[in-house]
């Protein structure tokens, strides 16, 4: 798929801060903020879609209150951290949906993963299937979440450098 090239101007970086504070804002509502009429808005948000700038819109469950769960982070070491072997890795860990999330860090480890099962049982059989696993894992070290002291609400946008600035 060919994306489309926007300009990142003062406008669309507005508009990306505020549908990341509330996707499900309407469009009128979303005008009115940035100051543009609703079929500007409109073509301006269907435009950042479809340069890549804007990937999806998500509905954040209170898991807590919906299931019972234990939450931990685990720190995996890979056997050889070559580009091959963390290429298998990469790949092998998505079929993992107990795999929240997974990044490639540096120091003594080679990637944090932040898991949600239902009981360190089954958080223990996940770390034996992952091991058994052809994804060249050596150690797999866990930290389990006691209390969340405060829980992803998006990007800082209004704090990080752009890449694109106003031309």
């Amino acid at each position: 798929m060919v994306r489309k090239s926007i300009k990142l101007d003062r406008l669309n970086r507005r508009i990306l801060t505020e549908l990341q504070n509330n996707a499900r804002i309407s469009n009128n509502e979303l005008s009115t903020i940035i100051g543009l009429s609703p079929s500007a808005c409109l073509q301006r948000v269907k435009a950042l879609e479809d340069s890549g700038y804007i990937i999806g819109y998500a509905m954040v469950a209170n898991v807590d209150k919906l299931c019972v769960n234990v939450k931990a982070y685990a720190h995996f070491t890979l056997k050889s951290n070559t580009y091959e072997h963390c290429g298998v890795f990469e790949k092998g860990i998505k079929k993992y949906s107990e795999v929240v999330d997974c990044m490639k860090v540096n120091g003594s480890i080679d990637y944090i993963a932040f898991m949600m099962v239902s009981s360190i049982e089954d958080f223990n059989s996940v770390c034996n299937e992952i091991m058994k696993d052809t994804l060249g894992v050596e150690k797999i070290t866990s930290h389990f979440v006691l209390e969340t002291a405060k829980w992803f609400g998006g990007y800082p946008l209004e704090s990080l450098e752009w890449k694109v600035q106003d031309e």
